[in-house]
This record gives structure tokens, C-alpha cells and sequence, in this order.
């Protein structure tokens, strides 16, 4: 949610939502989620193995062309592989994700992921990606850039211009420091956090692809 947009009632912990990735062209991909948390200081989402949801349909080598061009088509994938956890600062243009291996919960480390600050819709939040990451180790003692040369490719297709490339990067790098500094106790209880078992899979709602 932006910093300048009206506070709508919180979705309540264990509400399922839908987390929207747009391009310019519309809903590049519908993630079905369950609400951690939403509050004036924490957006928290829990990603499940076995979710399915919507993305499109093209290789990762073709996505920021496609992408550019405006049209696209999607089509149902299934989350697998790891539980995940998106958590983002109201107003940060970014988000940082906790992941564990499934199903035996082993602890990977954590991503910082810059985005569009989140947009309230009456299914869920929506945001664009903005393609860089950094990857922060389990052990919180390092961070490295990850996907520059994508960045870069998302440029020279006009997807970004270089000025906002380079404050994707700058914001990046300081979310990213901070996640090993001042923010390493709250990455740490992530990597604790478990879900309710009553908690069940949410699914994907039928309204997810209007603008």
C-alpha cells in the first residue's frame, strides 16, 4: 500500500487473498495467499505448496520481452518446491521473502525483492516486480546482487528508464544491508514463523483477472 493511499480495513490473519504481479499490460500473474498480517506497519503473506496460480505463459528467458510487449497470455502453474513468506513495509518498494524447503521445513535464507509499493484491491494487493533481487544467506552474514544483467535487458526494452533502474538498485542494496544490520532480529523470527495447521490451501478467486 502506498504511503498517500486510504487505509481500508485490514484483512484479518487467515484471510485469503490474492497477491497480483501487473505490467502496463495487466495481471502478469495471480499468487492465491494467506494473510499473516496486515497492519500500518507489516503486509505479511503466507505462499503454500500445492497453490495454484495464474502466470504467463512463456519460459523465463522470454519473460521481460514479453512483458514488454504488452499482451500476454497465462495459464495455471503449482507452487512447489517451497513454503514461502512475503513480507513488506507499507510504502517500501520492496518486499522480503523468507523461504523453507518443503515439506520438512528447512530454512533457505531470504530475498530482498523490490516492487512497486503495494496497491489495496478488493481481492488481495497488487505490485509489479522490479526484476532485481538480493540474496541474503541463512546465516544473515552476506548479501549479494542477483539478476542485474536482467535489470539491464529490462532497461534497453523500456520497461524502466536508467534513472529508475538505478534507484531500483540503490533501494535494493539498502533494504538488503539493513536485512543483515538493523533488521536481522525481525528476518530471524521469520525463519521461526511456522502456520496454524488449521490453516487450509487458499485457492485462486474468480475475479482475479479484472484491472
Amino acid at each position: 500500500m502506498s504511503a498517500n493511499e486510504p487505509r481500508n480495513p485490514a484483512w484479518p490473519t487467515g484471510s485469503h487473498i490474492v497477491l497480483r504481479q501487473m505490467w502496463p499490460g495487466g495481471v502478469w500473474a495471480a499468487i492465491p495467499a494467506t494473510m499473516i498480517e496486515d497492519s500500518a506497519d507489516l503486509v505479511s503473506l503466507y505462499i503454500a505448496p500445492g497453490a495454484v496460480f495464474a502466470g504467463p505463459d512463456c519460459s523465463r528467458d522470454e519473460h521481460l520481452h514479453v512483458a514488454a510487449t504488452g499482451a500476454w497470455q497465462r495459464k495455471l502453474y503449482e507452487w512447489t518446491g517451497q513454503h514461502h513468506v512475503w513480507s513488506s513495509r507499507p510504502g517500501e518498494a520492496a518486499s522480503i521473502w523468507t523461504f523453507w524447503s518443503a515439506p520438512d521445513w528447512t530454512h533457505a535464507g531470504w530475498k530482498v525483492n523490490p516492487e512497486l509499493p503495494l496497491k489495496r484491491t478488493p481481492i488481495g494487493f497488487d505490485t509489479t516486480d522490479h526484476v532485481l533481487d538480493a540474496v541474503i544467506s541463512p546465516d544473515l552474514s552476506s548479501w549479494q546482487l542477483k539478476d542485474e544483467d536482467e535489470l539491464a535487458v529490462a532497461i534497453e526494452l523500456g520497461l524502466f528508464t536508467a534513472a529508475e533502474g538505478e534507484r531500483i538498485r540503490r533501494e535494493t542494496q539498502r533494504i538488503a544491508s539493513e536485512c543483515i544490520t538493523a533488521r536481522r532480529c525481525q528476518l530471524q523470527a521469520w525463519a521461526a514463523w511456522r502456520p496454524p495447521s488449521h490453516w487450509k490451501l487458499p485457492v485462486l478467486q474468480g475475479n482475479w483477472e479484472a484491472a
